[in-house]
């Protein structure tokens, strides 16, 4: 037999609560390979990258739970600007109080995030954020939106404590 899922279904399927949950599994990813960094000095860009889709999907997750549809969520395609400036426009702030320099730490990012250069070699000088700013903007929205899009409260706590 064969299944076959029309987009309604997915759609039905699709929640904030969902899109949290990923997002929070990508930033624990991402901390636990920022720790090779340290150690290392190496996975700067995997941990970028991991630290973007945490990003982008407590951005969309924040949007769907504000009302926007899976398919206008979809639009924004992989753009954290554009997602944030979106949900910015959706009162963010309310729920997350990024500064500055988070805000421009997620702009930077997008540069080489949303064209996928984190993830394939391209040559030539690239600009990227300073992993410090770009780690608590993840964290923040994150943390910030989880009762917001879950419902409940604290599950990252033991997981996103400072390095020690």
């Amino acid at each position: 037999m064969k299944i076959v899922e029309t987009s309604n279904m997915v759609a039905a399927q699709t929640t904030p609560h969902g899109f949290w949950r990923f997002s929070a599994n990508y930033l624990l990813a991402a901390r636990i390979v920022e720790v090779k960094i340290y150690e290392e000095g190496q996975l700067f860009f995997p941990t970028l990258q991991l630290y973007g889709i945490a990003i982008e999907l407590a951005l969309k997750a924040f949007l769907l739970k504000r009302g926007l549809t899976l398919n206008e969520v979809r639009s924004l395609s992989h753009n954290l600007s554009k997602a944030l400036a979106l949900a910015r426009r959706h009162k963010l702030g309310r729920e997350v109080k990024l500064d500055r320099r988070e805000i421009a730490a997620i702009q930077i990012l997008d540069i080489n995030y949303s064209n996928h250069r984190l993830r394939y070699i391209v040559t030539g000088p690239t600009k990227t954020p300073q992993l410090v700013y770009i780690e608590r903007a993840a964290k923040s929205l994150v943390i910030g939106l989880e009762f917001l899009c879950t419902g409940t409260k604290g599950r990252l706590d033991h997981a996103v404590q400072p390095y020690s």
